[in-house]
C-alpha cells in the first residue's frame, strides 16, 4: 500500500467467528427474538444490535460478531441457544479479521480487509467466507478423528486379518462414521455463494478473493474426498461383518448336520442306555 494510502484515517472494524453448534434456525430467531433491528430476512442473517455493532448468523452454526463487546456477546448468546441443535458450552473453532473502511484502494489478506465501503451486503460476505471457514474446520477436525479410528480398524486387518473389534464395536464405529458423513453433507451443501454475488460484481470479487484467501474449496475438495473414502471403509466394514456372520452360519450349519449325521448311526437311546448298565 503506498506512503499517501498509510496516512489516510481508516474506520476500524473487528469481525469474529465463532461456532456454537450444528444448526441455527434463523426463521425462529426472528420470530423469538424481536427487540433488534433485522437487516435482511434471509441467509446468513444479518442484525444491528447496537449503532455500528452487528451480528451475523448462518445455519450451518457460526456467528459472526462486529464491534461487539464480550458482555453483549454473552447476552446474545444466552438468547440464541433455544434455536441452536446440538450446541455446546464451548467450540474451539474461531476466526477473526480486522475490516478497514476508508480510501480508494481494496485489499484482502488473511487477517484484515481494505475496503471502501462498508454496506450490510459487504458485512454479510465477509461474515459468510468466515462462518464457511470455521464450520469447514469443525468438519475436518470430526473427519480426521474418524479417519484416525478407522485407520486402527484397518491396519489390524493388514496385519492379523482381524478387526480387533467385537461385532457391536465394529457396528458402533461405522455408526460413528455414517453419523459424520450425514452432517457433513447435509451442510456442505450450504457452503455456496451467497445469492448477493451473482447479482453484484463488487461482491462476487470480495467473496472470490476472501474464498482464496482461506482456501475454502481447496478444503471443501479434501474434505469431499475424505468423506468419500469414510463411505468406501464403512461400506467395507459391513461386507466384512456380512462375511463373517455368514462363515459362521456356514458353520453352524456343518456342526448339525454332522450332529445329526452321527445320530443317524447310532442306535435308538434305550438300546445306548442298556449297553452302558450293561458295562458296570
Amino acid at each position: 500500500m503506498s506512503n499517501s494510502n498509510k496516512r489516510l484515517k481508516y474506520a476500524k472494524h473487528h469481525a469474529e467467528t465463532v461456532y456454537v453448534g450444528e444448526y441455527i434456525d434463523l426463521k425462529k430467531v426472528q420470530e423469538g427474538i424481536r427487540h433488534y433491528v433485522y437487516l435482511n430476512r434471509d441467509h446468513p442473517l444479518v442484525i444491528r444490535v447496537l449503532k455500528e455493532q452487528y451480528v451475523v448468523l448462518t445455519k450451518f452454526g457460526a456467528v459472526t460478531f462486529w464491534n461487539v463487546s464480550q458482555r453483549l456477546r454473552k447476552e446474545f448468546l444466552k438468547e440464541i441457544i433455544p434455536f441452536v441443535k446440538n450446541k455446546k458450552t464451548n467450540y474451539p473453532y474461531d476466526e477473526e479479521t480486522k475490516v478497514f473502511i476508508g480510501g480508494e484502494v481494496e485489499k484482502i489478506t488473511f487477517d484484515t480487509v481494505y475496503l471502501t465501503k462498508l454496506e450490510p451486503s459487504e458485512i454479510k460476505i465477509i461474515s459468510y467466507v468466515l462462518s464457511q471457514s470455521v464450520a469447514l474446520e469443525r468438519y475436518e477436525d470430526e473427519i480426521e478423528a474418524n479417519l484416525s479410528e478407522i485407520g486402527v480398524i484397518v491396519e489390524n486387518l493388514k496385519s492379523t486379518g482381524r478387526a480387533m473389534l467385537n461385532e457391536r464395536g465394529l457396528l458402533k464405529q461405522i455408526g460413528n462414521v455414517l453419523s459424520v458423513k450425514q452432517t457433513a453433507v447435509a451442510h456442505l451443501s450450504l457452503f455456496d455463494k451467497p445469492e448477493e454475488v451473482w447479482e453484484s460484481p463488487g461482491l462476487e470479487s470480495l467473496y472470490n478473493r476472501m474464498n482464496f484467501e482461506y482456501e475454502l474449496q481447496d478444503r471443501f475438495d479434501i474434505l469431499d474426498e475424505k468423506i468419500k473414502y469414510l463411505s468406501d471403509i464403512s461400506q467395507m466394514l459391513m461386507n466384512f461383518l456380512a462375511e463373517k456372520r455368514n462363515a459362521f452360519l456356514e458353520t453352524i450349519i456343518i456342526l448339525l448336520f454332522v450332529v445329526d449325521l452321527g445320530l443317524w448311526f447310532l442306535p435308538p437311546f434305550p438300546e445306548v442306555l442298556t449297553y452302558i448298565r450293561s458295562l458296570f
